[in-house]
């Protein structure tokens, strides 16, 4: 009996401490909030929790959770904004959460109009190229002899090459003048527009031989891929290339007047024809699909922040309706990793800032559910 009665206080005794060690939750005054928001955070959340400008996030029912942890980041250095730090530091714990339940408890801001989607920026992209279309054919398909296809090109290769042509490094003084003033962004979607483009199928050209050419393109295959259709971001497409083109690359390579170790270096002028004609002829399709360009990286997003992502430990912020600037700076701050999180950074990293301004655009356009 005597160690029944043992037992059992030491029973009550432990239950006593685990509950005086669980940490009590914080008791929400939401009025001391609002005031707080009133004199600190309304010039440029305002007090319907609404960024003022399109570069300051929308804080309107965002998860308490996550309101309190991005305080804590910016008060501790964590996000370095340093107004935001020198504001923090100087409240309490309470001010804190009372800031935090004033937002998450106010109706979610209405979602902004779509400004750009993945359609218009394809449509942008269009417009962009259409100081290219001159020289390189409509859409990027060239039938001029001597310039280069663009449609169905990698599109990474395809954002290099301009970049280079920009800067003069590929010795194109006109096409270094034409490109002037085009921006990163702006050849990133001249580069996916035309890499959504179908080349088709050309006829055998004048010259060459494209039975003779198959097997000279052995060594070719192994960074160009199967019948001249790369796999590699950087690697240029060669299948439904211009003939003409490609038998003056491949010779500009062999003379060294194009820089790639001995590229080549021991074909003839005629296993060059040969070549070029077997790689004129070969089937390619779009280096990537234009409605898709967007979903799968969705797809990504909504595994954290999308309606189904409710049962996550994780922490994450509300991002349908936020703003679509705010949005892109933020995902630009983590692929660039100049936010601090592994994860994001891994998830976004190789991405192009039109990807990421599409990605931002969908969020912004859509509601709360």
């Amino acid at each position: 009996m005597k160690k029944l009665l043992v037992g059992i206080v030491v029973a009550l005794l432990l239950t006593a401490c685990a509950k005086e060690s669980e940490p009590e939750a914080p008791v929400i005054d939401i009025d001391a909030g609002k005031a707080i928001v009133t004199e600190n955070c309304s010039g440029c959340h305002g007090l319907d929790g609404q960024g003022k400008t399109v570069e300051i996030p929308n804080l309107a029912g965002q998860p308490a959770e996550y309101l309190v942890e991005a305080m804590y980041a910016y008060r501790d250095n964590v996000r370095h904004h340093a107004a935001l730090q020198k504001l923090i530091s100087g409240f309490s714990e309470a001010d804190i959460h009372n800031i935090a339940g004033y937002f998450s408890g106010l109706s979610p801001v209405a979602a902004a109009p779509v400004v750009a989607d993945s359609a218009s920026a394809f449509h942008e992209g269009e417009e962009v190229a259409a100081r290219c279309t001159v020289c390189h054919g409509e859409r990027g398909i060239s039938n001029e002899p001597g310039v280069p296809s663009l449609a169905g090109q990698q599109p990474a290769y395809l954002m290099v090459a301009t970049q280079e042509y920009a800067n003069g490094d590929r010795g194109h003084t006109e096409k270094a003048e034409m490109l002037q003033g085009m921006g990163q962004v702006d050849i990133e979607k001249m580069a996916m527009y035309f890499a959504a483009q179908t080349q088709p199928l050309r006829d055998p050209p004048a010259f060459g031989d494209v039975q003779s050419g198959e097997p000279l393109t052995a060594v070719c295959g192994s960074c160009h891929g199967v019948n001249g259709v790369s796999e590699e971001p950087l690697v240029p497409n060669l299948a439904g290339q211009e003939p003409t083109y490609l038998v003056n690359a491949i010779k500009a390579y062999r003379s060294h007047q194009r820089s790639h170790e001995d590229m080549v270096a021991d074909k003839s002028d005629e296993e060059i024809d040969n070549i070029a004609a077997f790689y004129s002829v070969q089937a390619t399709n779009p280096a990537i699909e234009e409605d898709d360009r967007t979903s799968k990286v969705i797809a990504k997003c909504e595994r954290c922040h999308g309606p189904a992502a409710g049962a996550s430990s994780m922490v994450v912020p509300t991002i349908n309706g936020q703003q679509q600037e705010y949005l892109f700076r933020v995902m630009k701050q983590y692929r660039d990793e100049d936010r601090g999180s592994s994860m994001m950074h891994k998830m976004s990293s190789g991405y192009s800032d039109e990807l990421l301004l599409e990605v931002a655009a969908y969020y912004a356009s859509h509601p709360k559910e």
